[in-house]
């Protein structure tokens, strides 16, 4: 069993992934990047663009461009 919000978000990224419309970006924004790397590993060779924002930006920026970043920024489980 799982929530309303879960189910509605778990609805609509299996309708996005089965039947996209073009041009398809997707917008994901959280703290963590552990939670969502699955589903960033599984959209990455069915969108078109991916736009990564909250604080997983600056878990990515600390691992693509090897940057600095101020601990209670970063996810480190998910870097």
């Amino acid at each position: 069993a799982c929530g309303f919000l879960i189910k509605r978000k778990l609805t609509y990224f299996a309708k996005a992934l089965e039947s996209p419309e073009r041009t398809f970006l997707t917008i994901l924004g959280k703290a963590t990047v552990a939670d969502e790397i699955q589903l960033i590993n599984n959209m990455l060779d069915k969108v078109n663009d991916m736009i990564i924002g909250g604080k997983m930006d600056f878990t990515f920026l600390k691992v693509l461009n090897n940057k600095k970043i101020e601990t209670s920024f970063c996810d480190e489980e998910g870097a």
